[in-house]
């Protein structure tokens, strides 16, 4: 419920995501949640041009998909331009054909599901600083009033790997350990303001340096379990 927007994304995907299986012309990554917290999103790329493995862009589309606390399902449309320079990626919403990019509202926030968040330099013991966002409610949420909330993420911390079973097969993987909290907020559904509860929640990103991905995210709010897996790429 709180995972729909972006304002102009600026986050670390280094040449782990430059080298990933999916960036090519008609590649497709598809994420799918279960749980309290369950989100998901079906990605496509497109218009894909690499340097190396630090530069190269896409276009990015789909539709991400999500749920909170029992409230109404929702989804949100997507479509980036994703920007990667010297291992820096930038998202700007895709405005209409010909038109330069614009900063994004009202989008899911790619973030959340830490899919562009590591290079295949991690040790274990690493630190890795936190960072902090806004997000808003967007347009094709089931809910109005667009309300907003800021996302804060822990300084995270890179474990040994271990053995994961993953879409790719099994896959040694750094458990990437964080918290993730968001401040409460109101809303209003079939004319009536209701409340959506903070997120207090301790996230786990499996990173597999083989396949330069995060292929799992496991999500613990006060002991409910969620999770985030990627079940295809090609």
């Amino acid at each position: 419920m709180l995972l729909t927007v972006m304002t102009g994304v600026v986050g670390t995907a280094q040449a782990g995501v430059c080298d990933a299986q999916f960036m090519h012309d008609g590649g497709t990554v598809q994420l799918t949640g279960t749980g309290n917290l369950a989100l998901g999103a079906d990605l496509s790329f497109a218009e894909v041009t690499k340097s190396n493995g630090d530069n190269c862009r896409a276009r990015v589309q789909g539709v991400a998909r999500f749920s909170y606390a029992g409230l109404p399902p929702g989804k949100s449309k997507l479509d980036y331009l994703m920007t990667v320079k010297n291992g820096q990626a930038t998202f700007l919403k895709y405005a209409s054909a010909g038109e330069a990019p614009q900063p994004s509202e009202g989008q899911f926030d790619l973030r959340m599901l830490g899919l562009f968040a590591y290079d295949g330099k991690l040790n274990a013991g690493q630190k890795l600083p936190g960072s902090s966002f806004r997000l808003k409610i967007g347009k094709d949420a089931p809910v109005g009033g667009q309300p907003s909330t800021t996302v804060r993420i822990g300084q995270k911390t890179v474990g040994q790997q271990k053995p994961v079973d993953t879409a790719l097969g099994k896959q040694s993987c750094h458990p990437i350990t964080y918290t993730r909290n968001s401040d409460p907020t109101m809303a209003s559904f079939q004319g009536l303001t209701i409340p959506i509860p903070g997120m207090n929640t301790t996230v786990t990103d499996w990173y597999c340096p083989a396949v330069n991905l995060v292929m799992k995210q496991d999500i613990d709010q006060g002991g409910v379990k969620s999770a985030v897996e990627i079940t295809q790429i090609k």
